[in-house]
């Protein structure tokens, strides 16, 4: 029973619990096991024994991510023995702390109930089902961009995947005109979808843009130290320029200013800039570890 349990335990109950708002997550799903529910944060507590600590810098990344995107993933949670009608945590921790730092009410979440182990039929349409639920970020906000350029409706997707329209909206802008180069580089985790939307901010032509997430792929920056690079640069005005020679250029002070960025260790943002500033090169060569010269 217990491997079955393993097995399911990403499955939620077949009914909606009071103050609970049901979501269907798999359209054309027939089980009313598979909803993702909106689950008051307040009521959310951990499972007995697996709290876990999280990266600082982790969390912060997360944080930013929720904020933009929202929850992609449901966390995982049973319901509490003691009748108190709350929800033990099993999965999905650092998104509930996130939540409750950005002052969110609900989160979707996955309801687990052991009753449905025991039905053989229901056990084997959970299984087959909770490889969708496990699914990356990154490969749903693909499949979520990909369902919008299909035609199908923003509110149609977002309840089949249990995120906000706004979600759906803003993902769609982000990704539909997404290049190969970007989408291998968020499939392979060279960037986040937090980090590609910083970019895609700035970079607006998609040829560009593909060039850009390759070179900043290559280096371990965070996601505000790429959007406060961006600015330091005055990419915006650079774009103004125009022209195939200040393209490249740009390209050129990019890679630049992130491997020189890298090069700073820690410490403060501003404080980094303006180390970086002092080091900015009047002209681009070997000296500089960025291949090619600026044209003129």
């Amino acid at each position: 029973m217990a491997a079955r349990l393993e097995r399911v335990s990403e499955a939620i109950r077949d009914q909606a619990v009071a103050g609970v708002e049901p979501h269907r997550f798999e359209q054309g799903g027939r089980h009313p096991a598979l909803e993702v529910q909106d689950i008051p944060v307040s009521k959310i507590r951990p499972e007995y024994g697996l709290g876990r600590k999280r990266d600082r810098d982790g969390h912060r990344e997360l944080r930013r991510s929720i904020e933009q995107f929202g929850v992609l993933t449901p966390i995982t949670v049973r319901l509490a023995p003691d009748g108190s009608g709350d929800y033990l945590l099993i999965k999905g921790q650092g998104r509930t702390l996130a939540c409750e730092m950005l002052g969110l009410a609900t989160i979707p979440g996955i309801v687990v109930a052991p009753d449905f182990a025991e039905d053989e039929k229901v056990q084997q349409f959970l299984v087959e089902n909770v490889a969708r639920l496990r699914m990356r970020p990154v490969d749903r906000a693909l499949l979520i961009s990909r369902a919008r350029q299909r035609g199908e409706e923003t509110v149609d997707v977002a309840r089949r995947f249990g995120v906000t329209p706004a979600t759906v909206r803003r993902l769609q802008a982000q990704l539909e005109t997404a290049s190969k180069t970007e989408v291998a580089a968020l499939r392979d985790g060279s960037v986040n979808l937090a980090l590609h939307a910083v970019i895609s901010r700035h970079v607006l032509d998609s040829a560009e843009r593909a060039d850009v997430v390759g070179e900043i792929a290559k280096f371990d920056l965070r996601t505000r130290e790429v959007d406060e690079l961006f600015r330091a640069i005055g990419w915006a005005s650079l774009v103004e320029l125009g022209g195939k020679a200040h393209r490249r250029s740009r390209l050129l002070l990019i890679s630049w200013a992130c491997h020189a960025l890298s090069g700073l260790g820690k410490g403060a943002i501003d404080d980094r800039l303006s180390q970086l500033a002092e080091r900015l090169p009047l002209s681009f060569g070997e000296e500089t570890h960025v291949a090619g010269v600026v044209g003129a």
